[in-house]
């Protein structure tokens, strides 16, 4: 059977059907990269979603720890609980094992340069200082080079009821007994307001070729008012 009907032609040029047919060479690539990318997002999402979930459960393990440490710590201020006194007996015990020795509650070191025995705390002139509003502790004062002081310790609320908020100073003293108090860098990182425990860590610019051999450091504590809540004397590492 012979086709009488009507006919048409179209006309398209070699670039564009090059083109065409490079498209549709390349789309199972394209199709293959883009499955590709697929299953590395459904693993990521995968390992994000098994992350959050152990997140979770830690969390909500340390909330119901938490909680058990405040019924305890609410227990132990009852007076009749039975076993009371054990349980501060092995507290005390193991804070005394945690503290270095060098700040235990006892008195002041004595510094080793001549003129700063005389001027730290320690006697009656310039006593130590410790209030019981924080307790400071694992302090250490050590020098760095580019002539800088780093200055750490651990600033602990021994009231739990209410937030405890301050500042720390320290004045350098040398083993010629030249006093120099440290400005901190930067602004404001002296300052705490802590409700259980913070590490302060806290560096200060000297002057260039100062010895800070037999150097030491008068540590003081602020409270809010400024009043000074905590003083003692530590020696500089090198």
């Amino acid at each position: 059977m012979q086709d009488n009907g009507p006919r048409r032609s179209f006309r398209v040029r070699r670039g564009r059907f090059f083109l065409v047919m490079t498209f549709f060479a390349c789309l199972p690539l394209v199709c293959g990269f883009l499955g590709w990318q697929a299953w590395q997002l459904w693993r990521e999402n995968a390992t994000l979603r098994e992350n959050m979930l152990r997140f979770e459960s830690d969390y909500q393990e340390a909330q119901a720890t938490a909680e058990r440490l405040q019924n305890l710590e609410e227990l132990l201020r009852e007076a009749g609980v039975q076993g009371r006194e054990l349980v501060l007996r092995k507290l005390a015990s193991a804070e005394q094992a945690e503290t270095p020795p060098h700040e235990a509650d006892e008195p002041a070191p004595a510094p080793e340069g001549p003129a700063a025995m005389g001027e730290g705390p320690g006697h009656e002139e310039f006593p130590a200082i410790d209030r019981g509003y924080v307790k400071v502790g694992n302090v250490q004062a050590r020098a760095l080079h580019g002539s800088k002081l780093r200055i750490g310790l651990d600033l602990r609320n021994t009231d739990s009821q209410r937030l405890a908020s301050g500042s720390v100073q320290a004045v350098l003293v040398t083993a010629d007994g030249q006093k120099r108090p440290l400005v901190f860098e930067p602004d404001g990182v002296a300052d705490f307001r802590i409700s259980r425990f913070k590490r302060a860590v806290m560096v200060a610019r000297l002057p260039e070729h100062l010895s800070l051999v037999n150097a030491q450091i008068i540590l003081e504590v602020k409270s809010q008012n400024q009043g000074v809540v905590y003083r003692n004397i530590f020696a500089v590492e090198r």
